[in-house]
């Protein structure tokens, strides 16, 4: 559970322009029957923590010396730089039976060795907890607050500003869930507040307003689980989600950019004997605007995840997804999203993990003709040198191409990262 909890609270981190539903954190089908290469404990390598009362501390330190070729992320004159990064974290999980209590606190500290003018730190702070009223009944809830700079390499840039565009978010999240004999019912819901500073653009230090995108999202989750054994269940689940702008009231763009998106999925969650486990949800997803201009965006919804096992030391993890979204971009009321990845992991030594991944996504802008494609390439290389030290190297490369009379730009960043990491 803990190493979920992380997980959830550094992709939303990273994924700083989409409200992050609470964590999945049981299901009918339960993944025990195969463990993953990253999720393996190696006997001497696993960390136990810090107990201290009734709770165990996971304190860490990851230093990274990072090369970018392309900061800005600029279709032409790209400019590169060495990048310090050190991101310390703590997180402090219950020990109690009946219920659990997870506060995190994460920071990612960016120095750069010339263009200090892209120096961030980006915090996250969240607290998660979750009470079984009885055997079949549990309850959840969720705070969080982020602080945090948008990446150059955004689909909601539409502007080269002078420093990354800060922003704050603060999400309050409850949730319920039910088993009934081989059926479970679960239902979230959430507020998401987004406050963006204002930005000054680089070529002119003219002060570029960041206001229309202040905004409240409210959104609510329901499934629905037939479990037709332990290692298969079959699912229904619908999400709606309704965003409302501060400045609504006095500005037409605010007021035409309000949205409610819903989606309606059904599928399968296995974990399988013919080595494969995952979930594969099919269904359809519609996003509607205020403002006539923004006509609606509907079609496919996909949401599926799925790894194989061809041997106990190699994992093969594909995924697919296709959903509608909110945007920045000031000239769209919302984009759609078709994107498929695929990563492989093999453990070449019990301390040595090795990656590759390839991945795609293609957004189509509403409201604006322009459509980004990005591919995408990463490898990586994993060594623990001991239960307290490990190393990663990682090198990845981007190409985005924006095409239609609203393209923004084009460019290739290609990455190389150096890190050590700390744990007690």
């Amino acid at each position: 559970m803990r190493h979920l909890l992380v997980v959830a609270a550094l992709l939303a981190g990273a994924a700083p322009a989409a409200a992050q539903l609470m964590p999945n954190d049981q299901s009918l089908v339960t993944f025990n029957r195969y463990i993953a290469v990253r999720e393996r404990r190696v006997p001497g390598f696993d960390s136990p923590g810090i107990p201290l009362g009734s709770f165990t501390l996971q304190p860490t330190l990851d230093a990274n010396v990072l090369y970018n070729d392309n900061v800005l992320a600029t279709q032409d004159d790209r400019d590169g730089d060495v990048i310090a990064r050190i991101t310390p974290a703590l997180t402090a999980n219950s020990n109690w039976s009946d219920s659990l209590l997870s506060l995190s606190a994460i920071a990612d500290i960016d120095r750069y060795g010339r263009l200090g003018t892209e120096n961030t730190v980006n915090t996250n702070l969240s607290a998660y907890g979750w009470h079984d009223l009885s055997r079949a009944t549990r309850f959840r809830s969720l705070v969080r607050f982020q602080s945090l700079r948008e990446s150059r390499e955004s689909q909601d840039v539409f502007v080269l500003t002078r420093r990354p565009i800060r922003f704050r978010t603060l999400e309050l999240g409850v949730g319920a869930r039910h088993r009934f004999a081989n059926t479970q019912v679960s239902v979230d819901g959430g507020v998401v507040k987004s406050d963006f500073d204002d930005a000054v653009r680089r070529s002119d230090n003219v002060l570029i307003d960041q206001d229309f995108r202040d905004s409240v999202l409210k959104r609510g989750r329901a499934r629905v689980e037939f479990g037709q054994s332990p290692a298969v269940a079959y699912f229904v689940q619908g999400t709606y989600d309704r965003r409302t702008y501060r400045l609504r009231a006095r500005d037409p763009l605010a007021s035409a950019r309000e949205s409610e998106i819903v989606e309606a999925l059904g599928g399968v969650r296995f974990e399988l004997p013919i080595l494969a486990r995952g979930e594969v949800g099919v269904g359809y997803t519609r996003g509607s605007y205020r403002g006539v201009q923004f006509t609606p965006v509907s079609g496919l919804a996909i949401r599926t995840q799925v790894t194989f096992f061809p041997t106990q030391l190699t994992n093969v993890t594909v995924s697919a997804e296709r959903r509608v979204s909110d945007t920045g971009v000031p000239s769209s009321g919302g984009f759609a999203t078709l994107s498929g990845s695929i990563r492989v992991d093999h453990e070449l030594l019990r301390q040595l993990v090795l990656g590759a991944s390839a991945g795609f996504r293609r957004d189509s802008f509403n409201g604006a003709d322009r459509d980004d494609e990005r591919f995408e390439l990463g490898a990586s290389a994993d060594y623990r040198l001991n239960r307290r030290l490990s190393a990663r190297l990682n090198l990845s490369r981007l190409d985005l191409t924006s095409s239609g009379t609203g393209a923004f730009k084009s460019f290739v960043a290609n990455r190389l990262l150096f890190g050590v990491g700390v744990r007690p």
